[in-house]
Formats: C-alpha cells, structure tokens, sequence
C-alpha cells in the first residue's frame, strides 16, 4: 500500500498481551511485527508480557503522523484504550 504522497504508509497498532495487558507500537507492517513481537523479537515489554492478539492497525500517512498517535494512545486510561481498539473510540 503507498500512502496518497507517495510514500509506504505507517500504522499505529495495538496488541493484547498476556495478563490483560496492553501494548501499543508504530509499524509499515503491523502484522509482519505482530509475528517479531510473537516471536520475542519485538520490544522487551511484548518480551515479558508475550501477545496474544493483534487487535487493531490504524494507517497514518507518515511515521511522524504515525508516532504521534501513538504517543496520544499511550496517555489514555485503559477504559479509552480499550474503546480505542474496539473502534468505540468516538
């Protein structure tokens, strides 16, 4: 997929890891770093916590557009993290 300026897209994901807890990461390919992450090759955090399921992928034009929702996730409570994932984010 290539975003409308020309460049390969980024994604903001969000995976549910073992214990009820959640992670939150930028990607070109969230599925190709679903499967790092599930492999113990992703961030120490997926490491300890090992995934069990991706639960969504949102796309951003660019890695900057990208990083910033995700730093925008990162300060929600969990109930809004949550909805965010559900798509109930409103």
């Amino acid at each position: 997929m290539v975003a409308e300026n020309g460049k390969d897209p980024w994604w903001v994901y969000m995976i549910a890891c073992r214990g009820g807890k959640i992670y939150t990461g930028t990607a070109r390919d969230p599925e190709a770093r679903f499967r790092a992450h599930r492999a113990g090759k992703g961030a120490a955090f997926t490491r300890a916590n090992p995934p069990v399921k991706l639960l969504r992928c949102a796309l951003h034009p660019s890695r900057r557009s990208a990083c910033r929702a995700e730093a925008a996730l990162k300060k929600l409570p969990r109930e809004k993290k949550v909805a965010w994932a559900r798509g109930d984010e409103g």
